[in-house]
């Protein structure tokens, strides 16, 4: 699923493409859980609680993202995100799902997660690689999170422990590692998982034994997944997720990690630096307007829609300092980014640390 159209990161925020299903299945928990009501969790979204029962509906990132927002804000019982993430069974996944079902083996399945997960408008996008014997699915943010990510790494931890979702996609990890600092309800992790879970490793990866790969699945069909495969390509086609360079860079720039170094942009999109930067020339941009661009897009969304800290959204967007951060803003937009974001709230223009 394209995070960028032609216009940049600010409009593929606010393009219908992701289904609403995620956001009503998470609802519902919190409501079945804590007793929140929908409209609590749909607050500021614009989504109204019909739109949400209706499971053809789309939002946009920018939508889902808010709900997600809501759902840490309101604080529910620890090991939230893991318990969301085992609803899913392969009908919230739609063709995707039905894909993973008759895919031939673990190998099979791994190559269709890393090569159409974004159909489904997730928040994390994935590589796949194998060395010495391991093979490893490594899961980045498409844009940054912030303090939603715990949850939505979560998530998906909940969805590999369904094993209706995927009969043999993720069974027996060899090994799970993941970015942020060990929660306190940890012990929740371990119930789900036989096999080390690392907490602060800098990346989320969920490592496998290659042998593993080629075992049989149950519910192969060679057939039906040649046509959910075909229903995907079609998908990802009228998203437009081939698109020009410039939009494929934005999408990798923003997805970490080290998201704004050319080297690492480059690395991922299998191209040399030099190869990436003639491909940009002749698109009529550099990747240092790139860059700009999609700090500039993201500030904007950070500073007008949430309450990170200046000194966070910094870091989000790669500067060292927040005093780097704020002479690049005032060349972008003239003001600085305290002042914009009470502008742009309503409230009185002063400067102050959120």
């Amino acid at each position: 699923m394209v995070i960028f159209g032609h216009s940049g990161y600010r409009r593929g925020m606010d393009t219908a493409v992701v289904p609403i299903v995620y956001a009503a299945e998470l609802a519902a928990l919190l409501e079945e859980e804590e007793g929140i009501p929908a409209h609590e969790v749909l607050r500021g979204t614009g989504i109204t609680q019909r739109r949400l029962r209706d499971p053809e509906e789309l939002i946009t990132h920018r939508q889902q993202f808010r709900v997600y927002q809501n759902a840490v804000s309101l604080e529910p019982r620890p090991g939230f995100g893991l318990r969301l993430g085992a609803r899913f069974k392969p009908g919230h996944h739609g063709v995707l799902g039905h894909a993973l079902l008759c895919a031939r083996d673990m190998r099979d399945e791994l190559r269709i997660v890393v090569d159409y997960a974004e159909i489904r408008g997730f928040l994390l996008e994935f590589d796949f690689r194998e060395q010495a014997g391991i093979a490893v699915l490594s899961a980045h943010e498409r844009f940054p999170l912030g303090d939603v990510h715990p949850l939505v790494v979560e998530e998906l931890l909940g969805i590999m422990t369904g094993s209706a979702s995927a009969p043999t996609l993720f069974e027996g990890p060899r090994e799970i590692r993941l970015d942020y600092a060990a929660p306190a309800h940890r012990q929740q992790y371990a119930r789900l998982f036989d096999c080390p879970i690392h907490f602060d490793t800098g990346v989320v990866e969920i490592c496998f034994e290659s042998r593993a790969l080629d075992l049989p699945a149950e519910t192969s069909n060679a057939e039906m997944a040649r046509i959910c495969e075909e229903r995907c390509e079609a998908i990802l086609e009228r998203l437009g997720s081939g698109g020009l360079m410039v939009d494929r860079v934005r999408s990798h720039v923003v997805a970490g990690p080290r998201g704004f170094q050319l080297e690492e942009v480059a690395r991922r999109m299998a191209l040399t630096p030099r190869t990436l930067r003639r491909r940009l020339r002749e698109e009529g941009t550099t990747f240092r307007e790139v860059i700009a661009d999609v700090r500039k897009s993201l500030a904007l969304d950070y500073l007008e829609t949430s309450d990170v800290p200046l000194e966070q959204i910094a870091g989000l967007l790669g500067y060292e300092d927040a005093s780097n951060f704020n002479r690049a803003f005032r060349r972008w937009v003239g003001d600085s980014p305290g002042r914009h974001r009470a502008r742009a709230r309503g409230g009185p223009p002063f400067e102050n640390s959120r």
